[in-house]
């Protein structure tokens, strides 16, 4: 009989050790990995999302949002290379988001009960993983309702909004500086060919001048003959008048 009691408690044991290694949540360890994307990337990004706010969502905001926000953190981490830490990290949170989709359940529906309350807004690079620490903790606590109040929709419906991860505003600072100082290359190159313009007519008139100052020097040289001939003259007239 002890035997068969310690048997089963062993077992008790295991299965429940077993089953809580099952059921711990990854997004305790993994949302200090949020600080370092904030870190590397800038803060003057903005970054696009379809949500729908705490306020009009309610119990159901985190199932609401985590479709969308999966999405959003996809196309992120297209905008980073394969070796990059930023696209590893993001897509640590991407696998964490679609294991917590796979388990809710009628999701589409609640989402297409919702539909008009979704809107796109901009968020900067703050407000974007604020967002995301919020929605993890709200998955990590299970704060989830399966029967969802669905307020009215709005008057008029939220205006699309243009896709913010185009390739000319997400630029990093270094390739904006890049892209800056090249501008500055034909400003460069004109004020070289002005120099080179100024120097190559100082030149031309250093030589005009430089051949009539020859002349005079040679006029200067043929001097001396002339007062020989002079002197040949006088002696000359001397032996004349011996």
């Amino acid at each position: 009989i002890w035997i068969h009691v310690c048997v089963h408690f062993l077992l008790f044991i295991t299965i429940g050790v077993h089953s809580d290694r099952l059921n711990v949540n990854p997004v305790t360890n993994d949302i200090a990995k949020l600080s370092t994307l904030r870190q590397n990337i800038p803060k003057d990004y903005l970054i696009p999302l379809e949500y729908i706010p705490k306020e009009e969502a309610g119990m159901c905001w985190m199932k609401l949002n985590i479709f969308y926000l999966e999405e959003s953190l996809v196309r992120l981490s297209e905008k980073f290379g394969n070796v990059s830490s930023n696209k590893e990290n993001i897509s640590i949170f991407i696998q964490i988001l679609q294991e917590q989709r796979v388990h809710m359940q009628d999701l589409n529906d609640i989402m297409l009960d919702f539909e008009c309350h979704y809107r796109e807004e901009r968020f900067d690079t703050n407000q974007y993983f604020d967002f995301i620490e919020d929605l993890l903790r709200a998955a990590q606590n299970k704060e989830d309702a399966h029967d969802c109040d669905v307020p009215p929709c709005p008057t008029s419906p939220y205006p699309p909004l243009i896709d913010e991860y185009s390739e000319g505003e997400l630029l990093p600072e270094v390739v904006e500086r890049s892209l800056l100082s090249l501008l500055f290359i034909p400003l460069l190159a004109i004020v070289f060919l002005l120099v080179w313009k100024v120097r190559s007519r100082r030149n031309q008139d250093d030589v005009q001048q430089n051949p009539a100052e020859e002349g005079l020097t040679g006029t200067e040289g043929t001097a001396p003959p002339l007062n020989t001939e002079i002197s040949e003259k006088n002696m000359l007239n001397v032996i004349e008048i011996v």
